[in-house]
């Protein structure tokens, strides 16, 4: 997730910290 984080855009990576979040990681 970091890796695509990265990549992608901050609105991207802010959707991306949200999932890891509800996901536990």
């Amino acid at each position: 997730a970091t890796e695509r984080g990265e990549k992608c855009p901050t609105k991207v990576t802010n959707q991306v910290f949200r999932y890891a979040k509800k996901a536990g990681a």
